[in-house]
């Protein structure tokens, strides 16, 4: 059976613990790793398989460049002052290599301002029909914008919230959750999708339209 599954991994420049990076390196079989900047100094000392490096390399040692100039790797270099950042850059490349799913390490950490650039940026694959997560330690953070499913035993934690990406998100239904609702119009600045919990085999989001922000999280 072939399989034309092609998971790409992102390393960027946020909070990493290696033991989680390490892990999930092995249990998920990537087909292709890009290290985007700072995210190629964590990568280089657990000695991943890369296959691309981009940036503009403000953050890296010369020195951990120089390793991979004779390797297999490609090395692609950037200004400092350009108009993406390179966890786009990196997420665009991604697309560009076919991917069918993309999990992003990395994205989150102290620096808020890029978290919340790093989450808008999951529109990019969403608008391709490509899957698409942000994944840390606590952390699963990925876009919806069609009814779906999760069933318990895959939740990446035990709390789930429900956030409007969009203004608006219509006809919201939740079924074999802690916390149901039915048909409602949940609005944004609105909190009533905070911390709910799975509570049967498999729960159901249904929506008509709108885009979520998905939030599964442990502490």
């Amino acid at each position: 059976m072939i399989n034309d599954e092609k998971k790409i991994l992102i390393i960027t420049g946020g909070q990493i613990e290696d033991s989680f990076l390490c892990t999930r390196v092995k249990s998920e079989q990537y087909a292709m790793i890009i290290a985007a900047d700072r995210g190629l100094n964590i990568a280089d000392r657990l000695h991943l398989p890369l296959d691309y490096i981009v940036g503009d390399f403000d953050s890296v040692s010369q020195a951990i460049l120089i390793k991979y100039k004779d390797t297999k790797v490609r090395i692609m270099t950037y200004p400092p002052e350009k108009d993406k950042t390179d966890s786009q850059i990196a997420i665009e490349l991604a697309i560009e290599n076919q991917a069918t799913s993309i999990d992003i390490i990395g994205a989150t950490g102290t620096r808020l301002d890029h978290v919340v650039a790093n989450i808008h940026l999951l529109m990019f694959p969403l608008q391709k029909l490509i899957s698409a997560c942000i994944v840390d330690s606590h952390n699963k953070i990925y876009l919806k914008n069609k009814s779906f499913s999760i069933k318990k035993e895959d939740q990446f934690g035990d709390y789930i919230s429900l956030l409007p990406f969009t203004d608006q998100v219509y006809g919201l239904t939740l079924k074999g959750f802690k916390y149901p609702l039915t048909h409602i119009l949940l609005t944004k600045g609105n909190s009533l999708g905070i911390s709910n919990e799975i509570m049967e085999k498999e729960a159901q989001v249904e929506f008509e339209d709108g885009i979520l922000l998905v939030i599964e999280s442990r502490d």
